[in-house]
């Protein structure tokens, strides 16, 4: 019954922080860019975030290189918190710097357009 616990945001944020400790390689800081690909993509199946194929394509045309603990938690609070259509994003917000490049990138490329 993973799938019902994945719809449920709090059993979601449970499993989703948990996987960023459990894929990654022992001694390790930071997830494998494919591996952290790998998990969102699974993760966000069930969530079904309608920006994730676009984050992953984009995480590795421009970021290329392994995720951070900080990168992979403020992706969740991004999800959780700025709709799909970017209509209530703060460009003034306290967001990193990654996401901050992935919000221009869906501008540049079309993908949402904001008012």
């Amino acid at each position: 019954e993973l799938r019902a616990e994945l719809k449920d945001d709090q059993k979601f944020s449970e499993i989703y922080n948990f996987t960023f400790d459990w894929a990654k390689e022992k001694g390790q800081k930071s997830l494998a860019l494919d591996t952290a690909v790998g998990m969102w993509q699974l993760l966000f199946a069930e969530k079904q975030w309608p920006l994730i194929a676009h984050w992953c394509q984009f995480v590795q045309e421009r970021h290329n290189k392994a995720i951070s603990r900080d990168t992979w938690a403020q992706l969740l609070d991004f999800v959780n918190t700025v709709d799909p259509s970017l209509s209530n994003y703060d460009t003034d917000g306290a967001w990193p710097y990654l996401i901050d490049e992935f919000v221009d990138y869906l501008n540049e490329n079309g993908i949402v357009q904001r008012g």
